[in-house]
């Protein structure tokens, strides 16, 4: 018996039958009574247990998720928020609702609807400004990333989309070198965009869709936990905007959507794709790699070495660990994503 990475693509429940794309792209059907410990549901991603034959004989979920590498994004704003109703027509109202975005209060700038009932709102500050772009009728979550939502979620009536910068802050870093401003400063970009996208949904929001991180939906309440307490200066939260996933075939372990936080994508390629123990130490390697970068507002350097604990934990806050022993890792620059090397 063999396992490897699929995904849903339907689900009959009066047939008791579903469909699932392989990493090679052919399709296996599967009995829904084979799916152990989930709900299936169209979008998520599973692994497979495929009998001599090729036949489907058991589905679960991942301990580690895999993806594959996402289609470049159409849309040029960071995330979509779902919503089950629309943005306040009043300013005062409008204000109002975006209270817990921060001080000081934006300047609101409307704009007319478009010819297709897009309706934009321009955040302005005395040094940074943010778009918001409403419309109206679900967000269609076909081409998403599903894999963490409950059965039966429904995107809401109304997406409000973000772009809270023009250039994204890994090529503004590159533009600006040691003149990058700290994203995740009392001002800055992130704890901004951040604290604005807290505020759409704790007024009605469902969920968001982070488009620079393979497109994947997580639900509100998700996300807020994910955020904490955006008020505490030492609070970093990099992985509500991100993601992390094994590749379909289980060689590699990779971020995505780091550029939105100032940083770089990192991967690192698995020996022992079945071994647990080496998908836990890549995985915490990854997150560790990012936390650098998030926390001392850098890139990795090429050759850079870390040491990464064995029972490390990564979090907004930062990583803590009691184990003195663990694993070494280079970075290796040069390639899509910067290439973490277990010494």
């Amino acid at each position: 018996m063999s396992s490897t990475g699929a995904q849903v693509v339907s689900v009959d429940v009066v047939a008791g039958r579903g469909a699932l794309r392989l990493p090679d792209g052919t399709l296996a059907s599967f009995r829904l009574d084979c799916a152990t410990g989930f709900v299936p549901v169209g979008g998520l991603a599973v692994v497979a247990q495929l009998g001599p034959d090729g036949a489907v004989v058991r589905v679960h979920l991942p301990a580690h998720p895999s993806k594959p590498e996402p289609v470049p994004s159409a849309d040029k704003s960071w995330v979509t928020v779902l919503r089950d109703g629309p943005l306040p027509a009043e300013p005062a109202q409008l204000q109002a609702l975006l209270e817990g975005a921060g001080t000081p209060r934006p300047r609101l700038a409307s704009f007319a609807p478009t010819p297709d009932g897009r309706r934009s709102v321009e955040l302005v500050w005395p040094l940074s400004h943010m778009l918001l772009t409403e419309r109206e009728g679900p967000y269609p979550l076909e081409a998403t990333d599903r894999r963490t939502l409950s059965p039966g979620f429904a995107p809401g009536t109304h997406a409000v989309t973000l772009l809270p910068a023009a250039v994204d802050p890994a090529e503004e870093r590159r533009l600006l070198g040691e003149g990058f401003l700290d994203p995740w400063a009392e001002d800055g970009t992130l704890r901004r965009a951040s604290r604005l996208v807290r505020a759409l949904l704790l007024s009605g929001g469902r969920g968001m869709v982070l488009h620079r991180a393979g497109q994947i939906v997580l639900e509100a309440q998700d996300v807020v936990r994910r955020f904490g307490n955006l008020e505490d200066p030492d609070v970093r939260p990099f992985g509500a905007w991100m993601d992390w996933a094994l590749t379909p075939d289980r060689r590699a372990y990779r971020t995505l959507g780091m550029a939105t936080l100032g940083g770089e994508d990192v991967e690192i390629a698995l020996a022992n794709p079945d071994a647990e123990v080496e998908v836990d130490s890549a995985e915490s390697a990854l997150l560790f790699a990012c936390m650098l970068q998030v926390r001392e507002n850098r890139f990795l350097t090429d050759g850079e070495l870390f040491h990464v604990p064995k029972d490390v934990r990564v979090g907004a806050r930062g990583a803590s660990a009691t184990s003195r022993t663990g694993y070494r890792y280079l970075a290796h620059r040069g390639h899509d994503r910067v290439q973490l090397v277990r010494g």
